[in-house]
């Protein structure tokens, strides 16, 4: 968990964060994963976008048969934030016939175990993450190492859809995520290991000038802190 943890913010690809993940998966019994990215419309939550290696075939059904909206997992997660295996997340609640039929659809898929969790995003967004199989590891580590992993995996993988999107905008947008002379100066500085306090000294101003270039470059490039806007600036070939 620790490796996947360490390497998924370095990743630049969904392809290589998905075979991260299924790489941690397997060793507690599952094959099949989904992390579901949702959005609000007319106050309520419902899926926008989804990273994940289910078929085609078990996406049209689900959504044909509007079971987004009977699942019991997925709307005690999305609803309550449960989490956990899903026979504690079923056992618990009387299952509506829809509820029941969609539980066993998803056993002719493969799916006869699983686990589920509501992810709450950096970014402020809401996803639900699930991994599944034909029987899990049930012990402490494997749940611990589960939780973990969605959290990483969900927070990683809007990074890289928003990333995605805006590779796609148009040049107006890339435009301003340009960086000034100043701003790249301090990012360059800042890559170097030294603090706002230091870049200060360094170019005469006050810290809290730099600070408010740190805020900047952090808008600009959309980045979390200050680790995420280098990585992001040696992508985009902004500093070396």
């Amino acid at each position: 968990m620790l490796a996947f943890a360490a390497q998924a913010p370095e990743l630049q690809t969904r392809k290589a964060l998905t075979a991260s993940l299924l790489s941690l998966i397997q060793e507690v019994g599952a094959s099949k994963f989904a992390c579901l990215f949702l959005r609000r419309e007319q106050g309520s939550l419902v899926i926008d976008k989804a990273i994940s290696n289910l078929s085609r075939q078990w996406y049209e059904i689900y959504l044909a048969r509007g079971y987004d909206a009977t699942d019991p997992v997925f709307q005690g997660a999305m609803r309550g934030g449960t989490y956990g295996y899903w026979n504690e997340l079923t056992g618990a609640v009387v299952m509506s016939r829809a509820g029941r039929e969609v539980m066993n659809i998803a056993r002719d898929f493969d799916m006869r175990d699983g686990f589920t969790k509501r992810v709450m995003l950096d970014s402020g967004g809401v996803a639900i993450m699930m991994v599944a199989g034909l029987a899990l590891v049930r012990t402490p580590q494997a749940r611990a190492a589960l939780r973990m992993a969605f959290d990483v995996f969900a927070n990683e993988g809007a990074r890289m859809l928003k990333m995605s999107a805006e590779m796609g905008a148009d040049e107006e947008v890339g435009a301003n995520r340009e960086l000034s002379k100043t701003q790249l100066k301090v990012l360059l500085m800042r890559s170097e290991g030294l603090s706002n306090k230091q870049v200060a000294q360094a170019m005469g101003r006050h810290e809290k000038t730099v600070e408010c270039h740190v805020t900047e470059i952090l808008r600009r490039l959309d980045a979390r802190n200050m680790i995420d806007a280098i990585r992001i600036a040696t992508k985009m070939k902004l500093i070396l």
